[in-house]
């Protein structure tokens, strides 16, 4: 039974994490901040509640439903976590896979929109570009789609390299082979779990990481179009993702799964360190750029690199 109400559970709980951050981070810089409740449990009530206009999309069913999408995904994730002795669930093919497609939502809503929160304007909505012959005409949607792109290719490489240590260190590609395996205890695993860390930042796509935004806390790139409800499950997907990882970190790393009371309390006072850690960081980080992005992620995955050769090579 506790298996299969880990996602229910994780989901109850990731609604509390905004605000945890915001506090943290406010305490931090010397300000009150919001309350705990009103980033994430209470935002998700009033957006639930808002009006829903159909965006101006290609196709807007497959744009509205596509956070829905990735909610389901991460469940999954859950689930192969918590149900590691079916193979063809718990393997480092399939959740690795999982995660990218939760990544390439971003790159289609950006493919799907073109105008701003529904409305088409009075002139082309473009960013980028003019009436010059070969210069590329941007939307601020496709433009968000770009950096997306580009984060999911070059920035969230640590992330999968981190993940991909522990299996390398048994020389499995199954998840049963890990769970009881406390792999952080090793050098290998620290030199990846400093990695992961980086890549679960990244991986955010928040503060001080929000590349993927046309223009931070301003326009919200490619989920532009995302209101009413649905922007209820955008706001859901981002906070289940804080959990998610924290519960992978946790399978991999200390193998221990959710698939009891005690290991899922584990699980999840994991998890919640992760949000807390990140909301540290972001409250010294300064807004980066690509250029700082690339250099970022080839740190990490020169750490990551190094922990994947004592792994390799770990008897």
């Amino acid at each position: 039974m506790i298996k299969f109400l880990a996602p229910i559970i994780a989901f109850a709980l990731s609604t509390y994490l905004p605000g945890i951050q915001r506090k943290i981070e406010a305490r931090i810089q010397q300000r009150i901040g919001p309350s705990i409740l009103a980033p994430g449990f209470w935002a998700f009530f009033k957006f639930l509640f808002k009006e829903c206009r159909n965006p101006d999309s290609k196709l807007p069913k497959l744009y509205n439903y596509l956070p829905i999408l990735s909610i389901l995904v991460l469940i999954v994730i859950i689930y192969s976590c918590s149900f590691y002795n079916i193979k063809v669930l718990s393997n480092i093919i399939v959740i690795l896979g999982l995660l990218k497609i939760e990544e390439m939502m971003y790159i289609i809503l950006g493919s799907l929109s073109c105008s701003i929160m529904g409305y088409r304007m009075p002139y082309v909505d473009e960013c980028l570009g003019a009436k010059v012959y070969e210069v590329t005409k941007l939307s601020l949607e496709q433009l968000g789609a770009i950096r997306s792109f580009k984060m999911i290719t070059i920035t969230s490489f640590p992330l999968y390299l981190a993940i991909f240590l522990p299996f390398v260190n048994e020389k499995t590609i199954f998840l049963d082979s890990i769970i009881g395996k406390p792999f952080i205890l090793s050098l290998a695993g620290i030199f990846g779990a400093i990695t992961f860390f980086i890549g679960y930042i990244i991986a955010l796509r928040e503060y001080p990481f929000s590349i993927t935004h046309a223009k931070v806390d301003i326009i919200e790139g490619p989920t532009m179009e995302l209101m009413g409800k649905f922007r209820t499950f955008y706001l859901a997907l981002k906070e289940l993702l804080l959990i998610t990882l924290g519960i992978l970190f946790t399978t991999l790393y200390l193998g221990i799964p959710p698939d009891s009371l005690i290991n899922l309390a584990i699980n999840f006072a994991i998890a919640l360190t992760f949000p807390i850690m990140a909301a540290v960081v972001r409250a010294f980080s300064p807004m980066l750029l690509f250029k700082h992005l690339y250099h970022i992620s080839f740190i990490a995955t020169l750490l990551g690199s190094v922990g994947f050769l004592l792994a390799l090579l770990w008897q």
